[in-house]
């Protein structure tokens, strides 16, 4: 059994660590919250509302962000892109990507952009970006639905010391300014 009587709460504005190494467990749950998997027993509940089982999509809909262990985004596109194309969809707007979708929801994106400390690099490649920037992006592109719930798997893996330090400081900082509930895995 990969995840067997787990229960437990997170808050608005708190932030919550499930650790341990791996194998453990930890994404396993991560997608059962987040429509990847179905459990075979047991509820996630958003709110007041029951998600369990509901498709990735609709679960992002109703509020719940996600980032990745291994970043998830559009190489070919530049950043300000990558973070227009969520909008986009937020807001359930069908666009062909690139020029149809150039001025879009560039204010909206850009202001995301400068949360998450890229706005620097709006209109770099994402292809050339480090890593840690990269996760940034994603965590700008999470933010796109404005969730009530993040789900970060491992936002630090792969990133020197003082990446680290940054990514998590910015992390309190959403929790603080915006209220999100932040549930992440970390292995320490």
């Amino acid at each position: 059994r990969a995840v067997d009587g787990v229960s437990f709460a997170v808050e608005a504005g708190e932030r919550v660590a499930l650790i341990g190494p791996n194998g453990a467990g930890k994404t396993t749950l991560f997608n059962a919250i987040h429509g990847q998997v179905r459990p075979d027993a047991g509820q996630v509940i958003l709110g007041d509302r029951e998600i369990t089982g509901l498709a990735p999509h609709r679960v992002w809909r109703h509020g719940v962000g996600r980032t990745f262990q291994i970043t998830a985004t559009f190489m070919s596109m530049t950043v300000i892109e990558n973070v227009q194309v969520a909008l986009a969809s937020h807001h359930r707007v069908a666009a062909r990507l690139g020029r149809a979708l150039r001025h879009r929801y560039r204010d909206e994106a850009g202001a995301l952009i400068t949360q998450v400390g890229l706005g620097d690099a709006a209109e770099r490649a994402v292809s050339e970006l480090a890593y840690g920037d990269l996760k940034r992006l994603e965590l700008a592109v999470a933010l796109t639905n404005e969730p009530f719930l993040l789900l970060m798997d491992e936002p630090t893996a792969g990133m020197a010391g003082d990446g680290r330090g940054q990514m998590m400081a910015l992390v309190d900082r959403l929790v603080s300014d915006v209220g999100v509930a932040v549930l992440f895995t970390e292995h320490d």
